[in-house]
């Protein structure tokens, strides 16, 4: 069987040399068609991707804006020294809100010079506005009345500030383009434009909304796109140039990394897969890892040409060397991105088909491409070798060989203790699986949004939706528990206040009766809810008021609730406990759903983190067993292992030491890492085979082990270079679980290197048990 296997390796290798300029003209061909594809491929403006629209949360979110509507509103917040009842600000309140509702497009603003509510004035009740004209100019309501009415309509929060130096504006835009990133990012200017021009001259303002968070996104998943792919393949380049001492060299790095982005980009856009947060990641990733092969090529054709002296013939030692190990280093990396498909959540799974299918494909066209180049450039010259075997790359692993065979012992206690430190880190890691907090705090937009939450009121809300039998709002006793549980839900930290109709109701029966707003007696005087709701009908501001608290039928009634989201406090922990004690108080009326945006993405986010380490488990699994095939035993299998315990536990280590949250991009981390860092192990198992069989009984394995650091170690170190600097250039991402993701994937990536060059032969050589297990099962074969 190996035999065959070894026939049919050749004949591969044959046809790859032999007809290497047919292949090349094929690839040449399909690139130039594919390519023409590429400027097709679509971002994900409506951040669908994120979600898993089959989902039973989401179906209840989709149901809760059937009834309520999701009412996206663009919030313009200006600052200003002067306070909001200067005459003069408020003309010029006034004149925002007009011109910004004769932009196209623009469906409602709401400003305080145009906010109308239920109050007493002139001892008449009725619907009258916030701003009264008098012959001064405008002016603000009371002071006294304002205030009710703030504590009646905490919308009014986002209007206006308490110390009166800030307001707000709120705008509506058509919901038929509020994904349409060109459109919005017109009317963001022209809301610019207007602002500029009409707002108090030491004033400051910013926008903030979905909106903008949309556009932000779709903007920073093409910017690290790009910046990530290039920077990768800049470190590609320059770590080739490096290594080789060859433009020519470079340049074959360049080709096939670049033809691979051009397939990659090309398949996205054929299968309508789109751009972003995690699918443009696969670029810088891709770059990489196609990388790592074409150094393994050129690295054992320069060894076999210095004494082949024969390109062709050196091409084909070079690919029998190496063609196989490569192989299995590509179909275990791949297999790492393919668990994290178990995904329900569609930007996830796309993540894990590009890469593993890219994976596979960088392979092919390193082993297509690569070896067409090397016969066809003329061969490096003597000098070039010698500054490669005297750089100091090779001198600090000479020393390394040295320290290894004479501290090996040291080096697997320290190595078993490194690992114990990091695994402890594990029980100190934390769960924070919000998507909508991804964005990093030196972002413009973060910083407008901290500026509005300070100025004004916290933005992200939690909806509560309960349901129960027709007309059961009409009557007080379901009130008396919305009021409960308004106290209850006090008593969590992150909840910042609770919005429904009862504020407003009681205000109104307060007006009307000329009491205070916490008179009670709505609560238990059978009679009055009917007759508030029939007299807020009469006017169309109370029916759209109504409308965004209760249904028609009166059995649905909708309670926000506005949460600090601090990013301490992960957000599961913040909606769970909205949800508990909704149940324990409403449980009573109907049936309760604790939904919103929120809610959907923190759901999504914990269901991905439990099916990311369901990955893991498989990746381990799979490549375990892959690596059993590749090395001929079960038993060799699992010692393959051992170099790859550390990466996983520096991964969760990290995590847990340095506080970083297990989210929806650093859950990835740990299969990737896992996935990557078995190349160089199967490389270093693979050459340490092939010495064994050679030397037969001539050569100790303590030889063959020395022997096998030799061949590998500088390719090792190479590939792991690119690898480190290619995840360690994501900490200039806008996307914080991006950044988190690059420095456990760069920190996974260096204790994988230095456990395949340093610890794996420190073990074989410190055990004489596994010593004599691999030299009798790799003799075997």
């Amino acid at each position: 069987m190996s035999d065959k296997k070894t026939s049919r390796t050749e004949y591969f290798i044959d046809l790859l040399v032999d007809r290497r300029r047919i292949l090349v003209g094929v690839l040449v061909a399909a690139t130039v068609v594919l390519g023409a594809s590429v400027p097709w491929l679509q971002g994900d403006p409506t951040l669908k991707s994120a979600v898993d629209t089959r989902s039973e949360i989401y179906r209840e979110y989709l149901r809760f804006a059937e009834l309520f509507g999701d009412e996206e509103y663009l919030l313009a917040a200006i600052s200003n020294k002067a306070k909001a009842d200067d005459p003069q600000v408020l003309r010029r309140l006034e004149l925002i809100t007009a011109e910004l509702g004769r932009v196209d497009h623009v469906t409602q603003v709401i400003s305080i010079t145009n906010f109308k509510s239920f109050m007493r004035r002139n001892g008449r009740f009725g619907v009258f506005p916030l701003v009264k004209q008098t012959a001064g100019g405008p002016t603000v309501i009371e002071n006294y009345d304002l205030n009710r009415m703030r504590e009646a309509l905490p919308v009014l929060k986002l209007l206006l500030s308490p110390d009166m130096k800030t307001v707000g504006i709120l705008i509506q835009v058509d919901k038929q383009f509020s994904f349409d990133i060109p459109v919005i990012e017109r009317l963001l200017e022209s809301f610019r434009t207007i602002l500029d021009k009409d707002a108090p001259p030491t004033s400051r303002y910013v926008i903030i909304g979905p909106h903008v968070i949309r556009v932000a996104i779709q903007k920073y998943n093409v910017q690290t796109a790009l910046v990530f792919g290039i920077l990768c393949l800049v470190i590609s380049t320059l770590v080739s140039a490096y290594i080789f001492k060859s433009l020519r060299v470079t340049f074959i790095a360049f080709t096939v990394v670049g033809i691979s982005v051009v397939w990659i980009l090309a398949f996205m856009s054929l299968s309508g897969i789109p751009l972003n947060s995690t699918t443009g990641l696969s670029f810088g990733l891709v770059l990489v890892v196609s990388a790592a092969t074409v150094i393994r090529i050129v690295t054992h054709f320069n060894e076999m040409y210095a004494h082949e002296q024969d390109k062709t013939q050196a091409c084909r030692q070079a690919l029998q060397v190496v063609f196989m190990p490569c192989l299995m280093c590509s179909a275990t990396t791949a297999v790492g991105f393919a668990t994290i498909m178990v995904s329900s959540i569609p930007m996830v799974f796309q993540l894990g088909l590009i890469m593993s299918l890219g994976v596979m494909l960088s392979f092919g066209l390193a082993v297509i491409l690569t070896p067409a180049f090397l016969i066809f450039f003329k061969p490096l010259p003597q000098s070039s070798y010698r500054r490669m075997a005297d750089d100091w790359i090779a001198v600090a692993l000479s020393r390394i060989e040295q320290m290894i065979f004479r501290h090996y012992r040291i080096v697997v206690v320290f190595g078993l203790g490194l690992t114990l430190v990091l695994f402890a880190g594990v029980f100190r890691v934390v769960s924070d699986t919000q998507l909508l907090r991804m964005l990093s705090d030196s972002t413009p937009e973060m910083k407008d949004l901290h500026f509005v939450e300070q100025h004004l009121a916290p933005v992200h809300t939690v909806e509560i939706l309960v349901e129960a039998k027709e007309g059961a709002f009409r009557h007080y006793e379901p009130w008396g528990k919305i009021a409960e549980l308004g106290q209850r839900l006090k008593e969590v930290p992150e909840v910042v206040e609770t919005d429904s109709l009862l504020p407003l109701l009681t205000h109104l029966a307060g007006v009307l009766q000329e009491e205070t707003i916490s008179n009670p007696g709505i609560l238990n005087k059978p009679g009055v809810i009917p007759e508030l709701l029939g007299l807020m009908s009469f006017s169309e501001e109370g029916r759209q008021i109504i409308g965004r608290y209760l249904d028609e039928s009166r059995g649905k009634v909708r309670i926000s609730v506005r949460i600090a989201n601090s990013p301490t406090v992960p957000i599961s922990e913040t909606i769970n406990a909205i949800r508990s004690r909704a149940g324990e108080v409403m449980g009573a009326v109907g049936n309760v759903v604790v939904t919103g945006e929120l809610a959907v993405f923190a759901d999504h986010g914990e269901r991905l983190v439990k099916s990311q380490l369901l990955s893991l488990i498989l990746a381990f699994l799979l490549i375990t067993t892959l690596l059993m095939v590749q090395l001929g035993s079960p038993l060799l299998g699992l010692i393959s292992l051992i170099p790859n315990i550390p990466p996983v536990a520096a991964v969760f280590g990290i995590m847990g030491w340095m506080g970083i949250s297990l989210d929806t991009v650093t859950v990835f981390a740990a299969t990737v890492a896992l996935g990557l860092a078995v190349d160089d192990t199967i490389h270093y198992l693979a050459q340490l085979q092939k010495d064994i069989r050679a030397g037969g009984s001539v050569k100790t394995t303590e030889q063959c082990v020395r022997n096998a650091f030799e061949v590998t170690a500088k390719a090792m170190l190479s590939t792991s270079a690119i690898l480190f600097a290619g995840f360690a250039v994501l900490v200039i991402s806008p996307f914080r679980p991006v950044v988190s993701f690059g420095i456990l994937g760069s920190a996974a990536i260096l204790i994988a290197n230095l456990s395949d060059v340093i610890l794996l032969p420190s073990v074989i050589l410190a055990s004489s048990n596994i010593r004599r297990l691999i030299e009798r099962r790799m003799r075997a074969r």
